[in-house]
């Protein structure tokens, strides 16, 4: 996604660092604040790429509640070091992440999360490749996020899990080919500390098998079909009679292109439906989508759109969630030092089924916004100042909130 001007082993080793930061964190700003020549250490076959991110930030409502906000200042510290083993077309890599928040005012909601991962891509021939990948995160839901949406002030310090992923990507044909397929197996568990019946019943298990068919229809156009089977188990159901486990398949056809050197995109549309095992709850049939455009219409500028709708498991209300999310982002290079990445995420949740107390079907409209200007200091730092603002908006007032966050942030390599 970002634009190659760098040699082939600053390639290897950017792509690796970005890759981990993302998988790790989910973190715009981290993502963003990838090194182009970061420095590396031999060590047997490895290139070892040690890095320190240190930053501070304020929070004007820590906890996401609807009144009576808390705000506080932070303190956060994440180094990470990432190992790169390449051989030929093939790369291994390895990674570990530790990041630790510090609250000056809400001593409730310091944390320290950890991330582990490992990979592997695999180019058996011109035909086959192979890629999997392997992390482990132990960490946190905020207060007032996940399964403490609006209650953020009713637990004394962030819920936390261990989550493992296993992702296993198996590609068939040549790019150049007529066709050309993709087979992938994903497993996740999630499972939370506490172990009382409240936090037993949220553990899981999903597991997604999938398969992609790419036809060219053109130069740079390729028509895809798409079919995902996947099964959710719940370890604990809150009601042994009926419980949340499902099975879902998704049916999906669209494009992928590269109309131009500027422009690229895909889009999916189809069908989903998600059965339940219990009688007791209604099962969901619609429609899915999945699209995108990156449009790059100088060297130092880009801009991309993306749009989906999803069925997603519930944080505590109704049967699952349906999601629409539409995102904006534009990058640009200002100078040879000095960047800005701005974002706009909005989405709306739809918690179906399962009415509580005579209420109607929950709704959230969520709006994100984000931006940050970096600025390369010298080859081994970058400098980060950004602005975080999120706000949600449902039909149950007692959980709409809005936050400001200001960061003050620094990535430091060799």
């Amino acid at each position: 996604m970002f634009k190659v001007i760098m040699g082939y082993k600053a390639k290897k080793i950017t792509s690796a660092i970005a890759c981990f930061l993302l998988v790790s964190t989910g973190s715009t700003s981290a993502l963003a604040q990838q090194f182009d020549d970061a420095a590396s250490v031999q060590f047997g076959g490895f290139e070892v790429i040690p890095t320190v991110d240190i930053g501070v930030k304020f929070d004007d409502n820590v906890s996401q509640l609807a009144s009576d906000e808390i705000s506080s200042w932070s303190r956060i510290v994440s180094p990470q070091v990432s190992m790169i083993s390449s051989l030929g077309a093939s790369q291994v890599d390895f990674g570990y992440r530790i990041k630790n928040e510090d609250f000056f005012s809400s001593k409730e909601d310091n944390y320290t999360d950890h991330f582990l991962t490992a990979g592997a891509d695999v180019e058996l021939s011109a035909r086959h490749r192979v890629n999997a990948r392997l992390d482990f995160e132990d960490g946190h839901d905020a207060r007032g996020s996940g399964f403490s949406i609006g209650n953020g002030d009713l637990i004394n310090e962030p819920d936390q899990y261990k989550q493992t992923q296993l992702d296993f990507l198996y590609s068939y044909g040549a790019f150049n080919s007529q066709g050309r397929i993709d087979v992938n197996f994903n497993v996740r568990t999630l499972d939370y500390d506490v172990s009382t019946p409240e936090y037993l019943v949220r553990d899981r298990r999903i597991s997604r098998i999938g398969g992609t068919y790419y036809h060219r229809i053109g130069a740079t156009t390729d028509l895809t079909f798409d079919i995902i089977r996947e099964t959710v188990s719940y370890k604990t159901p809150a009601v042994s009679t009926n419980p949340l486990d499902s099975r879902n398949m998704s049916y999906l056809v669209g494009l992928s292109w590269e109309a131009t050197a500027n422009t690229s995109g895909f889009a999916k549309v189809g069908y989903q439906e998600k059965r339940f095992d219990s009688a007791l709850r209604d099962d969901f049939d619609g429609f899915d989508w999945a699209a995108g455009v990156r449009w790059e219409p100088v060297e130092y500028a880009s801009v991309e759109i993306r749009t989906s709708a999803d069925t997603n498991e519930t944080n505590g209300e109704g049967n699952f969630i349906r999601g629409r999310t539409h995102t904006a982002v534009w990058r640009h290079e200002w100078l040879d030092r000095v960047r800005s990445r701005a974002a706009v995420v909005w989405n709306n949740n739809r918690y179906e089924g399962q009415l509580i107390d005579g209420l109607s079907i929950r709704s959230d409209d969520n709006l994100g916004f984000r931006a940050s200007v970096y600025y390369q200091f010298r080859r081994w730092i970058n400098f980060e100042v950004g602005y975080r603002f999120d706000e949600r908006d449902s039909n149950r007032n007692e959980i709409d909130f809005d936050r400001n966050q200001f960061i003050f942030n620094a990535l430091v390599t060799l």
